[in-house]
């Protein structure tokens, strides 16, 4: 969880090394845009950096190269050290160890809530039923859902699909969490649910890259701020240092937009 000190932009040679580390990344689609620019990113564990900008900056492309849901022209990443994609870690193992949560979900309709769960865990990781079950309710009951465990993603509101997606993400014991706009479909109610699941995860030293455009929860929630613009990173802080004093005049525009007390 954060603390709120202050987060200088460049690493002292002595910190430890990052767990997640973007270097020089460019993604560029065929039609022409570039989506990142030379996108440098490190994380470190137990670290929650959250990613803001406008849209179409290049937030969610990010998220998606770090999972190896989007390739890239230019650049490396590198998960402990060992390259994404590369012989001694191809994206099938890496996906196993970066979990990803979706802004739509993407919850399998013809399965219960139980089975989503267990999908993964069974069918990638091979793993036994009775204790993937027994973590599978621990999880919903943490979250407050293992009533509807046996439920159908119909019969779901918003707020509980995106509680349950999280869980399935974290069933597969990742090291680090991405998590893309998770509450930018739900109604405003649903939201805090959403939001308090992900704090507790925070406070348990999960690793996460949050995408949101929700600026109280970002700054609460945060170690780091990353800021990007038309695919670049454009400054990075701690959230006090971001909310209060922002150094490019570019960031000053973007929070000029939202109305919070800072």
């Amino acid at each position: 969880m954060s603390t709120h000190q202050d987060i200088p932009d460049e690493r002292s040679a002595d910190a430890p090394a990052p767990l997640l580390q973007a270097s020089d990344v460019r993604k560029t689609y065929p039609n022409g845009v570039t989506a990142l620019d030379g996108v440098d990113l490190a994380v470190g564990r137990g670290e929650v950096v959250v990613v803001v900008g406008p849209s179409g900056c290049g937030k969610s492309t990010l998220l998606r190269t770090l999972n190896g849901l989007e390739e890239i022209q230019g650049g490396t990443i590198t998960l402990d050290g060992t390259q994404l994609g590369s012989r001694q870690l191809p994206w099938t193992a890496a996906r196993q160890r970066i979990g990803m949560v979706f802004q739509s979900y993407e919850l399998f309709g013809h399965l219960s809530v139980m089975d989503n769960l267990l999908l993964g865990p069974l069918t990638v990781q091979k793993a036994n039923r009775p204790e993937a079950a027994r973590r599978a309710a621990q999880l919903l009951k943490r979250v407050g859902l293992l009533d509807r465990a046996d439920a159908f993603p119909r019969q779901l509101s918003g707020g509980q699909k995106q509680r349950v997606a999280i869980i399935r993400a974290l069933m597969m014991q990742p090291e680090v969490l991405l998590l893309d706009e998770v509450t930018a479909s739900l109604d405003p109610e649903m939201v805090r649910e959403v939001l308090d699941v992900v704090a507790e995860l925070a406070r348990d030293g999960m690793t996460m890259v949050i995408v949101t455009h929700e600026m109280g929860f970002a700054r609460s929630i945060a170690d780091r701020i990353v800021f990007m613009d038309h695919g670049k990173v454009v400054e990075q802080d701690s959230p006090l240092g971001f909310f209060t004093a922002p150094k490019t005049e570019r960031a000053r525009q973007f929070l000029n937009i939202f109305e919070y007390e800072i």
